[in-house]
């Protein structure tokens, strides 16, 4: 019996054995036929792919089509990174492998670099790989001193500096921009076009920013420069366009003299914007800053709050447009009484005269209008007592009774924003019997040119309460069988400073990545914060970034 159970036992054992090999190979069978169906359905997936319109693009079409979806893309979205989003270059990249072929064999779409905050240390050398010698656009910031964010700019960034198109040095104090601008001092940029510097963090000090010198071994493409209060020396440069920019929070004045210092490496300066204050005393004397080629001038308010007369800082005979924004009537006053002083030797190639959000008093003096003879275009605010349209339709009456030429003959067009001021036409725009006094006004100067000879080309309405204002005049027009080419533009105040220089560019879209990326980490910091309380006293955030691989 012994025996009999142990050969069972022998045969039980080698049926399992066979059995289990029999399962092994048909399981070997079945992963082969497994992974040659997907090889095949692979190759099917290709075929039929192939067939689709947007397989047959050819690659320089797409890499074309790439492109225009970064540049669609708010470059700020590099903000996303902080949330595990991929930017759009690499999820165009990640389709198909085709399309990963496109993508990574066009260098200017891996040319945007946001450091450190978008692009870690890893990220950023294979973004410089991949751009493949293609002009970089390169935005370094919100700056913190870190040992390594100091090494990863020295040893990886810098030396890629000759490929630099633009740049945006982004600092959070005074230390920190100085120690960027430091940087970046005895270097050349032979490539680069485009310069932005900002300091937007708390000031622990007031008084003017520290000036620092900047490239000094020469930027010869320079075109466009914008900088917050702070006097940036560059060398002698053909820039284009010249922007001072207050940062948020208390004003910080720029230093007349080293103001004077930073306009001088700009001989060739067509567009000069000034919003940041100049301070008003100087230790030593200042010579005045000729810019014969000057052909655009922005003035806000905040450059002359400090006392400073704007043209006894500068000198621009030439200029072409002036734009006055969010100034007080003395102001605007002390300006016209300069350009009147100035005639006949400045000021007659004077075309566009814009004043946004600016008051007006009454001692306009008609020797302005004598001044600048060649205004076409004017853009005023609408009030209860625009004293510069009243004097302009006095001077025009005065002309009719003479029988001689208007004071500003060329004038053709008028621009009026209609959000600054309070209602003064009725709710729907048509009065019950007579016009408000503004819109007689605006009436008397279109009959008036147009009894001159000098009609006015258009007459445009701009603002969030527009149509009232354009329903009321057409009405008193529509009384006194007059016409004039009207425009109504609806928008809201902030869109009215646009008329104010203000153009939505690169140097927008690089303030508003700051501005997103700010508040994103201001955030941070509060969740941080209220975390604190509830959490062990050994939790490190430091380890959970680098088990979640985030921002610190």
């Amino acid at each position: 019996m012994n025996y009999d159970q142990g050969n069972v036992s022998s045969n039980t054992q080698e049926d399992f054995d066979e059995i289990t090999q029999q399962i092994r190979v048909l399981q070997s069978s079945q992963d082969e036929l497994s992974r040659s169906i997907r090889n095949l359905q692979v190759r099917a997936a290709r075929i039929y792919n192939q067939k689709a319109a947007v397989s047959r693009i050819p690659s320089d079409v797409l890499s074309m089509i790439f492109e225009e979806c970064r540049q669609l893309n708010p470059q700020w979205s590099g903000v996303l990174f902080l949330l595990h989003q991929s930017p759009v270059e690499v999820r165009l990249s990640h389709v198909s492998s085709h399309w990963r072929e496109v993508a990574l064999t066009s260098p200017s779409l891996w040319s945007s670099i946001h450091y450190p905050f978008a692009h870690k240390e890893v990220t950023l050398m294979e973004y410089l790989k991949r751009s493949d010698g293609s002009l970089l656009d390169v935005y370094i910031g919100p700056w913190r001193q870190h040992p390594q964010i100091e090494h990863v700019l020295t040893n990886i960034i810098l030396p890629h500096l000759p490929r630099f198109r633009q740049l945006v040095l982004d600092a959070v104090s005074r230390e920190t921009l100085a120690w960027l601008l430091a940087t970046f001092h005895n270097v050349s940029a032979p490539a680069l076009t485009r310069l932005r510097v900002m300091c937007r963090g708390p000031m622990s000090t007031a008084g003017p920013i520290a000036s620092a010198n900047l490239f000094t071994k020469g930027a010869p493409l320079l075109s466009d420069v914008r900088f917050d209060s702070v006097a940036v020396i560059l060398p002698k440069t053909e820039a284009k366009t010249l922007h001072f920019c207050p940062p948020p929070g208390p004003p910080f004045p720029l230093a007349h003299e080293k103001l004077f210092r930073a306009l001088s490496a700009f001989p060739s300066l067509r567009t000069l914007h000034m919003k940041s204050a100049i301070e008003l005393n100087s230790a030593t004397p200042v010579p005045l800053i000729r810019l014969p080629s000057l052909r655009e001038l922005v003035v806000y308010g905040l450059a002359v709050s400090t006392g400073i007369r704007i043209f006894d800082v500068i000198s621009t005979p030439n200029i072409e447009s002036l734009y006055l924004v969010d100034m007080n009537c003395s102001a605007i006053s002390a300006i016209h009484r300069f350009i009147t002083r100035s005639y006949p030797d400045a000021f007659q190639s004077l075309r566009v005269l814009r004043y946004i959000k600016c008051e007006f008093s009454e001692d306009m003096d008609i020797h302005f209008l004598r001044a600048t003879p060649g205004i076409s275009q004017l853009l005023v605010p609408v009030d209860k007592t625009n004293y510069l349209i009243r004097m302009l339709v006095n001077s025009d009456k005065q002309a009719a009774i003479h029988g001689c030429a208007p004071l500003w003959p060329e004038l053709r067009t008028v621009t009026l924003h209609t959000g600054y001021c309070a209602q003064v036409v009725g709710a729907g725009g048509v009065p019950d019997d007579e016009p408000s006094p503004t819109m007689n006004l605006l009436q008397e100067l279109v009959t008036g040119r147009k009894m001159l000879g000098r009609p006015l080309s258009k007459l445009c309405f701009k603002g969030p309460n527009a149509g009232p204002f354009a329903n009321e005049f057409h009405w008193g027009l529509n009384r006194a069988k007059e016409f004039v080419p009207t425009e109504v533009v609806f928008c809201q105040v902030p869109a009215l400073l646009q008329d104010g220089g203000q153009e939505y560019d690169w140097a927008i879209v690089a303030e508003a990545y700051g501005m997103q990326l700010r508040q994103f980490l201001h955030q941070v910091q509060g969740i941080r914060q209220q975390l604190t309380t509830i959490l062990p006293p050994n939790f490190s955030f430091q380890q959970l970034r680098r088990r979640v691989d985030g921002p610190a």
